[in-house]
C-alpha cells in the first residue's frame, strides 16, 4: 500500500549523475598519488630482494663452511701420504693420524684408505679403528677405488651411499693418492646426511625466518630438519627421501605447476616462486650449489605468512592498502550511487522478463526509490502487475504464450485438433450432500489436477462448464492424439491418488468420465467485438462430448473411465491398452462412431 502524506523530495537522475562524475574526477586526482606510492613500493620490493639474497647467500656459505673441513681434512692426509710423511701401510700410526684429523672436524663420521691392492683401513667416530677389510667384500669401495684412478689428483665429492654399518646415508669426499706414477689408492672422508640436517635445523634462517632445505638433484632431499634424527625413508635408486617423503607438506609442493613468480627483485642466480596451500601462500627462494656432489645441489628457504619475508610482505601490502584507501573509498561511493540508480532499473527489467513469460506470480512488487523518476516508474509498474494478475486468472497462460509466439493476427481457421471433455460422474447427487463451500473447494482442487495434467502435455484448457472441463490440442509437429492420451492417463493416476487421500480423510471418492476425439474444427477468435474467446467449434467438439457421455454405458466403469474415438485410436502410436467397445450413433451425424476404452 502506498504511504499517505506528501511525498518527500527525491533527487533526479541528473543530480545523481553529476555527483557520480564529480567523484570520478576525485578518483583521477587520487591516481596521481597512487603513482607516487607505486614508486615507493618498487623501492621497498628491491630492498626486500636484497634481504632475501643475503639470507640465501649466507645459507650457502654455511653449508659450504660445514662441508669444507671434511674436504680439508681429506686433502691434508692425502698430502702427508704423497710427501712420505705418513705411510698408510703403518697401520697403528696411520690409524692414529686419521683419528686425530677427524677429531678436529666433528662433522666427519669417519675416514678410510683403500689401497690399490684392495685392502681397506678405516676409522669411525666413536668406534675407533675398524677391522681391516678388503674391497672384495665392499663393492662400493671397489667402485670408489676404480673411479678415483681416473680423476685429477685433488679432492672431489662423490655421490651419496648407504652405509649399513652406521645405518645412514653418507656424503663422501675422495682424493686419489699417487706416489709419482704409482697409484697408491684413494682416501675417503664422510659426513652423514643426518649430521648435515641437524646442522641446518639448529642454524635456522636468521632474521628472515622460514625453513631450510638442501635438494640432491631435482627430486631428492639431502638435508632437512625432519631428517636430523637419522631415520627417514630412502628411495631404491638414491638412498635419500623424495620431496614428498620427509613429512613436509610445503616442500612437497616445491615443483607444483600451480605457482606464481615472486614480486620482489632477486639477485642473479637466485630464483623464487610462490605456491598456495590450503589458502595460504608460501614463498620459495633457492639457488644452485656446485662442486659438493656429482649432481647439482639446491639450497633453499621457504617462508610462510608468519615468517620474516611474510611479515615484510604484509607490511608492504598494508602500506599499499593505506595508500589507495582514499581511492577505494571514492570508487565505493561512486559504485554505491551507481547501484542505487541501476538496481531499480535491473529489478524493473527482471520483472518485465517475468511478465513477458506470463509468470505474474513470480513478480515481486518493485520497491520505492529515492530517485523521483525511478520511484514513479516503480509505482506505475506495480499498478500494471496488479491488473495483469486479474487478467491471468481468466485467460489460459498456455494459450496466451502460443498466441504471442505466433507474432501475427489471430484469424479463425480450420485445423485438425484433438478435443477432450471431462465430467464428474454423479456430481449433482454428490453436491447435494455437501455445503456450497465444500463443493467449491472440491471443484477447485479437481480442476487444479486436470489443468496440471493437460498443460504438462501442451494442451489448452478452453473452458469450465459446471463440473466439466473442455481442453484441446492443436497440431504443432507433435502427435496430438498421443499427448491427449498421456494427459488422460495422468489424470486417471492423479484422481486415484486424490481419492485415496479423500477416503483416508473420511470423504467420498470422485468418479470421472473422459471423452477424446480427433478431427477438424474451426479454431480462432469467436465472439462479439470487445469480448471474444479463443476457442473451437464444430462436429469434433460434439463427438468428444458425446464420447464422454457414452462412458456411462460403453466403458468398464471405475474411478476414471476414458473413451476415445476410432480416429484418435488410429493416430495413437503403438498403444496396446485400447479395447474396442462398439459403434454408437451420434445425434446430427449419419455415421456412427467407433468407441475405444483406454484401459488403466
Amino acid at each position: 500500500m502506498e504511504g499517505r502524506g506528501p511525498p518527500r523530495m527525491k533527487p533526479s537522475i541528473t543530480t545523481v549523475l553529476v555527483t557520480g562524475f564529480g567523484l570520478l574526477i576525485l578518483v583521477g586526482m587520487m591516481l596521481v598519488q597512487g603513482i607516487s606510492m607505486w614508486t615507493a613500493q618498487r623501492n621497498t620490493l628491491a630492498l626486500l630482494g636484497d634481504r632475501t639474497h643475503l639470507a640465501i647467500s649466507s645459507f650457502v656459505r654455511e653449508v659450504r663452511g660445514h662441508l669444507q673441513p671434511v674436504e680439508d681434512a681429506n686433502s691434508y692426509i692425502a698430502g702427508m701420504i704423497e710427501s712420505g710423511a705418513l705411510d698408510p701401510a703403518a697401520d697403528a700410526r696411520f690409524a692414529q693420524a686419521l683419528l686425530t684429523t677427524a677429531a678436529a672436524a666433528p662433522q666427519i663420521l669417519g675416514m678410510g684408505f683403500v689401497h690399490a691392492d684392495g685392502r681397506v683401513a678405516r676409522i669411525l667416530r666413536g668406534r675407533g679403528v675398524s677391522e681391516e677389510a678388503h674391497v672384495g667384500d665392499l663393492p662400493v669401495l671397489a667402485a670408489a677405488l676404480a673411479a678415483a684412478r681416473d680423476r685429477p689428483r685433488r679432492p672431489f665429492w662423490s655421490g651419496v651411499v648407504w652405509e649399513e654399518l652406521v645405518g645412514s646415508t653418507l656424503l663422501a669426499v675422495r682424493t686419489p693418492v699417487w706416489e709419482g706414477d704409482r697409484y697408491l689408492g684413494v682416501l675417503l672422508s664422510a659426513v652423514t646426511v643426518g649430521d648435515l640436517s641437524r646442522f641446518i635445523a639448529e642454524r635456522g634462517a636468521g632474521s628472515l625466518g622460514g625453513n631450510l632445505f638442501v635438494l640432491y638433484g631435482e627430486d631428492h632431499v639431502l638435508a632437512h630438519r625432519n631428517m636430523a634424527g637419522g631415520s627417514y625413508r630412502r628411495d631404491d635408486d638414491v638412498p635419500l627421501p623424495r620431496l614428498d617423503e620427509v613429512g613436509d607438506r610445503v616442500l612437497a609442493r616445491f615443483h607444483s605447476p600451480d605457482f606464481r613468480e615472486l614480486l620482489i627483485d632477486l639477485a642473479e642466480g637466485v630464483s623464487g616462486h610462490v605456491v598456495t596451500i590450503d589458502g595460504e601462500e608460501y614463498g620459495f627462494i633457492h639457488t644452485r650449489i656446485d662442486g659438493l656432489a656429482p649432481v647439482p645441489l639446491t639450497a633453499g628457504i621457504y617462508v610462510g605468512p608468519e615468517d620474516g619475508l611474510g611479515v615484510e610482505w604484509n607490511r608492504l601490502v598494508a602500506a599499499g592498502i593505506a595508500g589507495v584507501v582514499v581511492i577505494l573509498v571514492s570508487v565505493a561511493i561512486a559504485v554505491f550511487l551507481g547501484r542505487r540508480v541501476s538496481a531499480p532499473v535491473k529489478a524493473l527489467a527482471a520483472a518485465a522478463g517475468s511478465v513477458a513469460a506470463l509468470e505474474f506470480g513470480r513478480v515481486a512488487p518493485l520497491k520505492p526509490s529515492r530517485v523521483r523518476e525511478l520511484d514513479e516508474a516503480a509505482r506505475a509498474f506495480n499498478r500494471m502487475i496488479a491488473g495483469l494478475r486479474w487478467f491471468e486468472t481468466y485467460v489460459p497462460r498456455q494459450l496466451v504464450r502460443r498466441l504471442v509466439a505466433r507474432d501475427e493476427a489471430v484469424v479463425s481457421e480450420e485445423k485438425r485438433v484433438t478435443v477432450m471433455f471431462t465430467d464428474i460422474a454423479g456430481f449433482s447427487t454428490l453436491s447435494e450432500r455437501m455445503p456450497p463451500t465444500e463443493v467449491a473447494q472440491l471443484l477447485n482442487a479437481h480442476f487444479s489436477i486436470l489443468v496440471g495434467c493437460v498443460e504438462a502435455e501442451g494442451g489448452t484448457v478452453d473452458k469450465y462448464i459446471g463440473d466439466s472441463l473442455m481442453a484441446f490440442w492443436e497440431e504443432d509437429g507433435a502427435n496430438t492424439a498421443d499427448r491427449a492420451l498421456r494427459a488422460a492417463a495422468a489424470i486417471r493416476a492423479s484422481v486415484a491418488a486424490e481419492n485415496a487421500r479423500r477416503r483416508a480423510a473420511g470423504a467420498e471418492a470422485v468418479a470421472m468420465r473422459i471423452g477424446i476425439h480427433t478431427g477438424p474444427a474451426i479454431v480462432g477468435n469467436i465472439g462479439a467485438e470487445g469480448r471474444v474467446n479463443y476457442t473451437l467449434i464444430g462436429d469434433t467438439v460434439n463427438v468428444a462430448a458425446r464420447l464422454e457421455q457414452l462412458c456411462k454405458e460403453a466403458s468398464g466403469g471405475g474411478e476414471c473411465a476414458i473413451l476415445l474415438s476410432g480416429e484418435t485410436a488410429t493416430l495413437a502410436s503403438g498403444r496396446t491398452d485400447l479395447t474396442f467397445r462398439g459403434r454408437y450413433p451420434v445425434r446430427g451425424r449419419d455415421a456412427a462412431i467407433e468407441a475405444y476404452e483406454l484401459e488403466g
